[in-house]
């Protein structure tokens, strides 16, 4: 089954990075959709663990949608590789863009269920609809950190995860994850790019705060994604972390009075890396290289806290 007839005619945009046997059960999950979509874009990090093969021969075969795969000779990050994405997918027909990763599996009906709703809207409700989003499940549970909404006071601004007791039925939301987020593309190319520089982490946040000016964003609870990633651990001491310290600076500070920047960095300083702090050593100084770049508007990869990077180095 596939779209239009005033439905939904979906791409998806799929990154990935050295997770090979995720990324096969992931376009397995594809395969299986009752809903088919358009066509499957993957953008290949510069793998190095064999899934280039497994890419190259999946493009080969037969399937009810159009394959294409992006090689990348070097890797660009999540946020890079989604840019180079949906650059493409801008040029493509389909009027809906599916963003997810590989270690993202969509239940065989969560496209199908987004199109039946999509379809019972109103016309003018259609226009005033900017992002379809599934619902995030992780372990059999509800995994509510990925569709989010906006709480501002006078002073500060915070991210709040939608309370699992609405997931009875769709509801607004203002901040999603890219997984199994399906945006307009016409939402997307009026709203922009996801920043390419952030390189991992926040990148999904700062790009959703910019496609809720062009409409409404929703989560329909009966589409559900299954998400197969551990838990966060506040205290581990990982690569990552500076990127997820250093872009929520910068998205607070771009979308938001200056005021907001300065209380948040201030407080946040004293709970990671002051004398205050009880972090280890070794994260504080993960986290302090984040605050001095977050201060000085510096994105892109950094020189030292890059994939392979072990603490000690």
């Amino acid at each position: 089954m596939k779209g239009t007839e005033n439905g939904m005619d979906i791409g998806v945009v799929l990154v990935t990075y050295n997770r090979r046997e995720k990324l096969i059960k992931a376009l397995e999950c594809y395969e299986k959709q009752i809903f088919l979509p358009t066509y499957i874009l993957i953008v290949d990090n510069c793998s190095t663990d064999g899934t280039q093969d497994i890419l190259s021969a999946w493009k080969e075969t037969s399937s009810g949608y159009k394959k294409e795969v992006i090689f990348l000779d070097k890797n660009a990050g999540g946020s890079g590789g989604y840019y180079i994405g949906m650059e493409a997918a801008a040029k493509k027909d389909a009027e809906w863009i599916w963003l997810a990763d590989d270690d993202a599996y969509p239940r065989q009906d969560a496209l199908q269920k987004l199109n039946d709703y999509y379809k019972k809207l109103s016309e003018e409700k259609k226009a005033k609809t900017a992002a379809l989003c599934s619902a995030v499940y992780n372990n059999g549970k509800i995994h509510a950190g990925h569709r989010n909404r906006l709480k501002l006071s006078k002073f500060k601004c915070t991210i709040e995860a939608v309370n699992e007791n609405e997931y009875t039925k769709p509801f607004r939301l203002d901040v999603f994850s890219y997984v199994g987020a399906c945006i307009k593309k016409e939402a997307l190319l009026r709203a922009g790019f996801v920043e390419r520089d952030y390189f991992i982490y926040s990148d999904d946040r700062e790009h959703s705060l910019r496609i809720r000016k062009e409409g409404y964003i929703l989560c329909i609870p009966e589409s559900i994604v299954d998400h197969d990633t551990p838990p966060f651990r506040t205290n581990e001491i990982s690569w990552k972390r500076y990127y997820g310290k250093r872009n929520d600076f910068l998205m607070i500070r771009k979308h938001f009075p200056g005021r907001y920047f300065i209380l948040r960095y201030i407080r946040r300083y004293l709970e990671d890396i002051s004398v205050f702090s009880g972090n280890d050593r070794e994260l504080k100084k993960i986290l302090r290289a984040a605050y001095w770049d977050a201060l000085r508007g510096k994105k892109g990869m950094h020189s030292v806290y890059k994939p392979g990077w072990k603490p000690g180095e």
